[in-house]
């Protein structure tokens, strides 16, 4: 969705083994930025972190041009990892730093593209996410101004932007004061089961839009969740922060193979995909009024 005149699109799990990027070349004609994902499998013990140095290079590599001089003219930031799930703080920090040394030390020319951390709005203390933030930073103090909050909110445009906990002052303006660090909404929206879904999100982008333009050193944006529903648990509420929703049948089954997964085991079972079709939901024509032009 679009991040004041940028369009925003995550990319999970990212084949480092790829040497060109039609969806990244894909998305520049189209004018949309890219955030480039790295999943939390890079940032478990038990998976890809004790070889975080090879890691890194391989993925910068793949988030880079086919000249291999910068990264691909799409890239406008890097998120590494989600909700901390898998992981801890002290993970999620330990990869960051290797992830800016490697980028130092053997991408020297690359743009120093902003880099976050998608959190979940959970309150522990004050307000949600300080707790993480208290300890997570500076532990990364070596991204400097590169760096933004990226919370996963839900919430409503209030308490956001006008009166948090009964504060009198919006959650925003006060993590900006406390941290000084800006921050890109990673995941903001509301699911369909709740009362009054729409106006909490034509409200909550309303918002955004209004904020970011009078203080955009404190708001980059916000990237709408979800372009569609998480069909595996359709009708629930997780399953129902979609623009679209899937409507079977659909063309096609596609039956996936060992080449198509790059870091996990599930064999000897890789799965179908049905290959549905999308239908709009109520809140398609939201996003897509409050975007428009």
């Amino acid at each position: 969705m679009k991040d004041m005149g940028v369009e925003v699109i995550r990319l999970y799990d990212w084949d480092p083994r790829n040497d060109h990027h039609p969806f990244l070349d894909l998305c520049r004609t189209q004018g949309i930025g890219v955030l480039v994902s790295v999943s939390n499998w890079f940032l478990q013990p038990g998976g890809g972190l004790p070889a975080r140095d090879a890691n890194s290079e391989a993925l910068i590599r793949s988030f880079s041009n086919q000249a291999g001089t910068d990264y691909h003219v799409a890239v406008v930031g890097i998120v590494i990892g989600n909700e901390f799930d898998g992981y801890s703080i002290a993970d999620c920090a330990t990869f960051t730093n290797s992830l800016v040394e490697i980028e130092n030390s053997k991408f020297g020319g690359y743009r120093k593209v902003r880099i976050g951390h998608p959190l979940a709005f959970i309150k522990q203390g004050q307000f949600p996410c300080w707790h993480a933030w208290g300890e997570l930073l500076p532990k990364v103090s070596a991204l400097g101004q590169r760096l933004f909050l990226a919370p996963q909110t839900y919430n409503t445009a209030d308490y956001l932007f006008a009166n948090a906990e009964g504060s009198g002052k919006g959650w925003v303006e006060q993590t900006w004061d406390k941290y000084k660090v800006p921050i890109w909404f990673t995941e903001i929206g509301q699911d369909r089961t709740k009362p009054n879904y729409q106006t909490v999100v034509d409200q909550q982008l309303s918002a955004c839009l209004a904020y970011a333009g009078q203080h955009p050193e404190q708001l980059l944006g916000a990237w709408f969740f979800g372009f569609g529903d998480k069909i595996w648990i359709s009708g629930t509420s997780e399953g129902s922060f979609g623009a679209y929703s899937h409507q079977r049948p659909g063309p096609c089954t596609i039956t996936f193979s060992e080449k198509d997964f790059t870091h996990w085991d599930v064999a000897p079972n890789w799965g179908t995909l049905n290959v549905d079709v999308l239908s709009e939901t109520p809140l398609h024509g939201v996003v897509k009024t409050r975007y428009a032009g």
